[in-house]
């Protein structure tokens, strides 16, 4: 798998899908999440609502990644990772966990190119390094080979931590 990383807008980084964010409770209330709400409207929440409601659940189990349309953004779906539990804590393992589901999910759906916020890292516990840890190994698993995901972070400092942070663990395997 390609890994690239971007400073920008993750809703304006065209990619066949997005891995997004996303709560127990499914709801498009802050981060990524509130900038899909924002720009898509009710339809989104409404799909994702109504999942939860055919499952006769309230929340879904940290690690669940949930398929939705996209809306009116420039992607084929979007897949809600739930990488942190209903305290908004998570780890290493469950961020690893969460993304390798979506990507498995992700090439379900005939994605090719992923763009991706880093997860957990904002109402999560979790910092743009560890995120650099969950990734780097998955750059050389055969089962993701021929797709590009795209990293996209807030700054220059984020991206200048997260490539440090990915060299290291690469360097170290």
């Amino acid at each position: 798998m390609q890994i690239h990383i971007q400073v920008g807008d993750v809703l304006a980084a065209a990619a066949d899908a997005l891995i997004s964010t996303a709560n127990p409770w499914l709801n498009l209330s802050g981060g990524v999440n509130g900038a899909i709400l924002a720009a898509t409207g009710p339809a989104i929440q409404e799909e994702l609502h109504g999942y939860l409601k055919n499952q006769g659940m309230s929340a879904v189990p940290a690690g669940t990644v949930v398929q939705s349309s996209s809306g009116n953004l420039p992607f084929d779906c979007i897949l809600h990772a739930v990488a942190i539990d209903p305290f908004y804590d998570s780890t290493v393992d469950l961020v690893r966990q969460t993304l390798v589901a979506a990507l498995k999910l992700a090439i379900q759906t005939g994605a090719k190119t992923i763009s991706t916020p880093t997860l957990a890292t904002g109402y999560g516990p979790m910092s743009i390094a560890d995120f650099g840890i969950v990734v780097a190994p998955l750059a050389s698993e055969p089962r993701f080979d021929g797709l590009s995901l795209t990293i996209v972070v807030r700054s220059e400092e984020h991206r200048s931590e997260l490539r440090e942070a990915i060299s290291t663990a690469q360097a170290g395997a």
